[in-house]
């Protein structure tokens, strides 16, 4: 494959590298803990559909250089609204920067491959709700996540309300939306935030769980995250109905044929995407 992370490099605030199908995205502020800002923001939004258009590629891993995964939201603009009376809506900074600042980072749910957010230190506030926003997350033995909204004055945003329940359940939501309380990653794991949690074997643990995804069938992992998308808006029977639909035509693709053979000749398969 040839090596895609050239089209990448004109980022100040990510750092992006490809290999193996896999893309690793590092928020890239270890100054500000990987503070959250429009700047940041708008670099995500314009990668997603680049990130999509890559033919090869699989999965997308995201990060947080440094320490921390992401601090959240800029304090010194936080304060600075505060002082103001803005919200940010009209300026489109700061958590409370509306449905555009909400939108540039929750972006990331428009990726076609499923996304992994590899939680390195704490992820605080909008930067847990940035890694809510993955469809999988590995937390750091030592790293704390807490919906701290409450603890500043302030509603939660970035869909932390929509995003959080279906995770964890009401009640466990409510608990941390209304307390603001830190949790740790044994939690974490027990409530279901966490698919697995490392410590010093963190990077192992994240890229066996990319490559595992990877080396899979590429049509029948993209079908399978549109299809868990909308799950709690279906019924039974209409899922499957879809279920149904996805596996006859996943059933026409040479990865399909290439799965099956693997199997009978007791070998990995070879998928290519297609």
């Amino acid at each position: 494959m040839p090596d895609p992370t050239a089209t990448f490099d004109d980022f100040e605030n990510l750092r992006v590298e490809v290999r193996d199908h896999v893309a690793h995205v590092t928020l890239d502020q270890p100054e500000q803990r990987n503070a959250m800002s429009p700047e940041m923001g708008a670099e995500i939004q314009s990668l997603v559909p680049r990130l999509n258009a890559a033919p090869d590629l699989r999965v997308v891993v995201f990060r947080g250089a440094g320490k921390a995964f992401s601090a959240g939201g800029n304090l010194d603009r936080l304060e600075e609204d505060a002082l103001s009376g803005n919200s940010g809506e009209k300026k489109g900074q700061g958590i409370g920067g509306g449905r555009s600042f909400y939108s540039m980072f929750l972006s990331i749910r428009d990726l076609a491959m499923p996304t992994i957010a590899a939680i390195n230190g704490h992820a605080i506030g909008a930067g847990f709700c940035f890694a809510l926003g993955a469809d999988l997350r590995v937390v750091h033995e030592k790293a704390l996540l807490g919906m701290t909204f409450v603890r500043l004055g302030i509603h939660p945003g970035m869909a932390a309300t929509w995003n959080l329940p279906r995770l964890v359940g009401p009640a466990a939501a409510a608990d941390l939306l209304f307390t603001g309380r830190l949790v740790g990653a044994e939690e974490a794991l027990r409530l279901g935030i966490a698919a697995r949690i490392a410590g010093d074997d963190f990077d192992a643990v994240v890229d066996e769980m990319a490559e595992q995804i990877a080396t899979a069938a590429p049509v029948a992992v993209r079908a399978v995250k549109q299809t868990l998308r909308g799950t709690y808006e279906r019924s039974i029977d209409e899922a499957i109905g879809i279920e149904a639909d996805e596996q006859a035509r996943t059933f026409t693709t040479r990865d399909a044929l290439e799965g099956i053979r693997a199997i009978k000749e007791k070998r990995s398969p070879s998928f290519e995407n297609r």
